[in-house]
């Protein structure tokens, strides 16, 4: 995403930038790592992260000294001095066991998003002349590969309208056969979801978003995935694309 448009627009309408940063610890837009564009970055570190903890963690980012000391309260049961509660906050501080692992972990992140920068630009390689839709990237911006996500369309360009989801379902199927694990994140559109259902959204009405959504399969995508490995993903999704 082009975040200097962004923030050009939020500056325009006066209005906040919050960059969601869960997936892209160290990704980068034009020289500026993410979590310091916007008005505040968030965080996950989630253990499948690129910069994962032991368990559940997180973190928010802020060059704003005002909103820092408010967080900072908020998430310490809304206190600033001990036994003296200024506002309903809750307890969100970081487990110190939590946050030495993932100071311990920092060192390496730099080197570990190389290496995913290397398998992505691999799978960009070997996968281009496969009927696939490969990921793309803005000019400007550095991604650091938490997922590898491709989009598979039937053959015959028509989905199953009572499983629209069948041809992208079967391949998994066949990959896994051969041994390949693969992955689908978020597989319901956000207008689909239940929580969401008081809203009056219904099935067709986001249809980018739902003919995406049966589409999308993540491949295998770690630091550690070894070229030879890579190498037997790819001949297993040409195989079952056939």
């Amino acid at each position: 995403m082009n975040m200097t448009r962004v923030m050009q627009i939020a500056q325009t309408h006066q209005l906040w930038v919050i960059e969601d940063c869960a997936q892209a610890t160290g990704a980068m837009w034009d020289g500026k790592t993410v979590g310091s564009i916007g008005h505040l970055g968030c965080f996950s570190f989630y253990p499948t992260k690129n910069l994962g903890a032991c368990g559940d963690a997180g973190a928010i980012t802020t060059s704003n000294p005002a909103l820092a000391a408010q967080l900072r309260k908020l998430r310490d049961h809304g206190q600033r001095q001990r036994y003296v509660y200024e506002e309903i906050g809750i307890n969100s501080r970081l487990d110190a066991i939590q946050a030495v692992v993932l100071l311990t972990k920092l060192r390496y992140l730099n080197s570990w998003n190389a290496q995913r920068q290397a398998i992505a630009d691999r799978y960009e390689q070997w996968l281009a002349a496969m009927p696939v839709v490969r990921p793309s990237w803005v000019e400007g911006g550095q991604s650091v590969w938490n997922q590898y996500t491709i989009r598979v369309v039937s053959p015959s360009g028509e989905a199953n309208p009572d499983r629209p989801a069948a041809f992208r379902d079967h391949l998994r199927q066949q990959l896994q056969q051969q041994g390949v694990g693969t992955m689908v994140y978020y597989p319901v559109p956000l207008h689909l979801q239940p929580v969401y259902q008081s809203l009056g959204f219904g099935v067709g009405q986001f249809p980018v978003a739902e003919q995406v959504a049966h589409e999308v399969v993540s491949l295998p995508m770690f630091p550690e995935l070894p070229p030879d490995q890579q190498k037997q993903v790819v001949y297993a999704l040409k195989e079952a694309l056939g």
